[in-house]
């Protein structure tokens, strides 16, 4: 408490304080005594200094990206001011105060206000400007970014892991890597989901020293389809996926059966009299390459494919007499190759046999052909050492009957 005589003043009673009162509240009661001693005194006044105000807070409502990073992929953004109980006007501005907007009081010390009209991308600097009940105002900025766009990404498989044709998504690598294109700078997340069959999993792409993303898997993958979708979240929260890429890993490939198929000899022992030896290759389907070597691979000549997963080549030039292994190469689609052997025999010669009686069965003069014997031997010369069948035949009053040599112990 504090009392202080006043000073009439040209009939006017007047009072001002000497020095600068704080902010706060004041009471003030005035006592007037006259000359006879008479007291009165006025009922008291009650008065608030109030010289300032604040903003306590500014919030992006919609901030989609990083929490406080005032980041946000709604074209219309949403704000939050927190201020002091007894402010009462509370204006916004995006245009460095040229047009200004009136936030709408949700509780005590809060104020909200959402855009009503789009605003482009970039960034934009809020302007927030208060006024209490005491007139006193107070401005405070707010910079944000509006960031809606994003691009759709793609993926590939790398050039170097593509080993079949080119394009065709079939490698032979089971650990295949893939590159990712239009990856926008500004990227948070970017993950690849695979699914093989019913197995569904999603792995991180890395971005590399170059600045391009790539992907890689951490384990081998088996033989079968997967199909890759990528997808990118920004700092924003936007997020685009990049349609999906099937690729099939195929790591092998068989020859199921290599056949001479002029085989003239017994069923299987791979020995022809035929000059031009014609072989049927069987293979998968996928095959597309079929080669054929009979000179330890100094040469190929390509068979032709006729059905489906069979392949057949007839040698055009004549293949003198002897034994050969014959080279095959098959490569499918993925690229993988193998090579699987078969040896032959050409074997076009076979001396003309010759066949004169015994002579211990030669009973008349020696090679006169004349015999008493019923039952006489004859000898048979000239036998090829691979001959499989020798027989006789005879011809007796007009009737020719066949019978089959035997091959003595000695040979």
């Amino acid at each position: 408490n504090q009392e202080v005589e006043l000073t009439q003043i040209g009939g006017q009673w007047t009072f001002m304080p000497a020095s600068d009162w704080v902010d706060g509240n004041y009471t003030l009661t005035v006592k007037v005594e006259d000359r006879a001693g008479n007291v009165s005194q006025s009922a008291p006044l009650a008065v608030t200094i109030d010289t300032q105000t604040e903003i306590n807070n500014i919030v992006l409502v919609n901030d989609t990206g990083v929490p406080d990073d005032n980041l946000t992929n709604a074209l219309r953004p949403e704000f939050r001011i927190e201020v002091p109980e007894d402010v009462n006007v509370v204006r916004l501005s995006i245009d460095g105060g040229k047009t200004w907007v009136d936030a709408n009081k949700t509780s005590a010390g809060v104020w909200d206000y959402n855009w009503t009209t789009d605003i482009t991308d970039g960034v934009h600097t809020l302007t927030v400007k208060v006024t209490d009940v005491a007139g006193n105002t107070a401005t405070r900025t707010l910079d944000f970014t509006v960031d809606t766009t994003l691009l759709v990404p793609t993926i590939t498989l790398d050039n170097a892991d593509d080993s079949g044709t080119k394009g065709d998504d079939l490698t032979n690598v089971n650990k295949p890597t893939f590159l990712l294109g239009n990856i926008d700078s500004d990227a948070r997340f970017v993950t690849v989901e695979i699914q093989h069959g019913s197995i569904k999993e999603v792995l991180t792409a890395t971005r590399g020293t170059d600045g391009r993303w790539h992907f890689t898997p951490d384990n081998v993958w088996g033989d079968g389809r997967y199909t890759l979708t990528v997808k990118v979240e920004d700092e924003a929260g936007n997020i685009r996926y990049s349609a999906p890429l099937s690729v099939t890993v195929d790591t092998d490939i068989t020859i199921n059966k290599i056949e001479l198929v002029n085989d003239s000899g017994v069923v299987g022992d791979n020995m022809t009299n035929d000059i031009h030896p014609q072989f049927r290759v069987t293979v998968p389907e996928d095959v597309n390459s079929v080669r054929l070597s009979i000179d330890g691979g100094t040469t190929w000549v390509k068979a032709t494919q006729g059905a489906a997963g069979t392949w057949g080549y007839t040698w055009p030039d004549d293949v003198k007499d002897g034994k050969y292994t014959l080279q095959v190469e098959a490569t499918d689609k993925a690229g993988n190759t193998i090579t699987q052997m078969l040896e032959f025999t050409i074997d076009t010669t076979l001396s003309i046999p010759t066949i004169e009686l015994d002579s211990k069965d030669d009973t008349g003069t020696q090679g006169d052909e004349l015999t008493h014997r019923t039952q006489p031997k004859f000898i048979l010369q000239h036998i090829d050492v691979d001959a499989v069948s020798v027989m006789v035949s005879v011809e007796h009053g007009g009737v020719t009957s066949t019978f089959d040599a035997i091959k003595g112990a000695s040979g």
